[in-house]
């Protein structure tokens, strides 16, 4: 018997190895956390006196999280891991990679080369562009803090690495003020110059390839950082603006609605914060879709699952007066992680739309073509539908 671990259990044993295994290393990402790596520090600290580290976190994390849901976020997590895992190696420098704790969203990169620490901060900067397993390409934007850790006599060696890390921790937060006010600035001229571009995706019904609506997608000035929708709506929530930005893509998306062929339903997406601040406002919904030359009962509102898991009651109470305006209720991106069946039993929406990372290999992967079954079966016919993603 060690430390309460009965050492001839074998099974016993196992599972206390794997237990402190899961404390240590992620389960996401597979990297080990800081713990795991301080000798290997201590090693290169003694070896050079001096070291780089850089803080490395996705931008807006807690916000991206919550719009993309976790399993994607989780994704992206493991896809920033390998993209920095990659740098390393073909920095062909003596280096390590790691996470802050367990489950987190930080990663720590440290480097005995002060030079190619600034040109990994320098390439980072400038996002990851990662492949999901799809072959799916996108920009990941993240941010950097750099510090060093020095050797000194009088610190013990595990203060001196902290007391580096620290200090990439205070620089990663002095930049991202400075980043955060431009990109604030970048937000009030795109609400005073009314910058949101409208592009139209269409709805399909299967089979027969019949298009059935529009759905809205609204993007930020090009080339810049707020035009992912993600970005833009993911910041704004941040900073409070998340409404003032949600009325100008409503207001941008009705009318840009006028070059769709005639009786064609737009789709339109708001969160809960968007819909209270339209309905706050001396004109609401209701009003803009009329003045835009539209009928309610040709506009379907989207509504997330995780909007409605963050504020069911709200919602239902407005859900139910819309309906009775004449709206119709989507739910978007189904299967994200948020909410169980039990949504579409109290929302009984007009259309179900899932989340890709639920039908992708839909073919091959019998559970999930069950969970899609037991979906569908709540939908009424007319909502088995699919929007044509480029």
């Amino acid at each position: 018997m060690a430390n309460g671990i009965d050492t001839s259990d074998p099974v016993e044993l196992r599972t206390r190895i794997l237990q402190y295994r899961a404390s240590l290393f992620d389960p996401v990402t597979l990297l080990p956390t800081l713990p795991v790596v301080l000798d290997r520090v201590r090693r290169m600290l003694d070896e050079r006196g001096v070291l780089q580290v850089l803080l490395v976190r996705i931008e807006h994390e807690q916000n991206l999280e919550r719009i993309v849901g976790w399993e994607r976020y989780d994704a992206i997590l493991k896809n920033v891991a390998r993209h920095l895992s990659g740098l390393l190696e073909a920095a062909a420098q003596n280096s390590i990679l790691c996470q802050e704790h367990v489950r987190g969203d930080v990663f720590l990169v440290i480097l005995n080369d002060r030079f190619e620490a600034g040109r990994l901060h320098d390439a980072l900067v400038e996002g990851i562009a990662i492949v999901d397993e799809s072959g799916d390409s996108e920009k990941v934007s993240v941010r950097v803090g750099q510090g060093v850790i020095t050797m000194r006599p009088a610190l013990r060696v595990e203060r001196t690495i902290y007391n580096g890390i620290l200090e990439a921790r205070q620089d990663f937060h002095r930049r991202g003020e400075a980043l955060d006010q431009a990109r604030l600035d970048e937000v009030r001229r795109i609400l005073r110059d009314r910058s949101i571009r409208t592009l139209f995706q269409p709805i399909v019904r299967l089979p027969g390839n019949e298009v059935i609506g529009f759905e809205a997608l609204s993007r930020g000035p090009s080339g810049s950082y707020l035009e992912s929708a993600e970005n833009l709506f993911g910041f704004t929530e941040r900073e409070g603006l998340l409404g003032e930005v949600e009325l100008l893509c409503l207001e941008c998306a009705l009318a840009s609605a006028a070059r769709l062929p005639e009786g064609a339903t737009l789709f339109l997406n708001l969160s809960v914060l968007g819909l209270e601040h339209i309905e706050s406002e001396a004109r609401g919904l209701t009003s803009r879709v009329i003045e835009a030359g539209r009928s309610p009962a040709f506009c379907v509102l989207e509504i997330t699952e995780r909007t409605y898991a963050e504020s069911a009651h709200r919602l239902r109470e407005r859900i139910s007066e819309l309906r009775q305006r004449g709206f119709r209720i989507a739910i978007d991106d189904m299967g994200t992680g948020y909410s169980a069946l039990h949504v579409l039993a109290e929302l009984q929406p007009d259309f179900i739309k899932l989340d890709k990372m639920l039908v992708r290999d839909l073919a091959v992967e019998p559970i999930k073509r069950n969970l899609v079954s037991a979906i569908t079966g709540f939908a009424p016919p007319a909502s088995l539908a699919t929007a044509a993603r480029s």
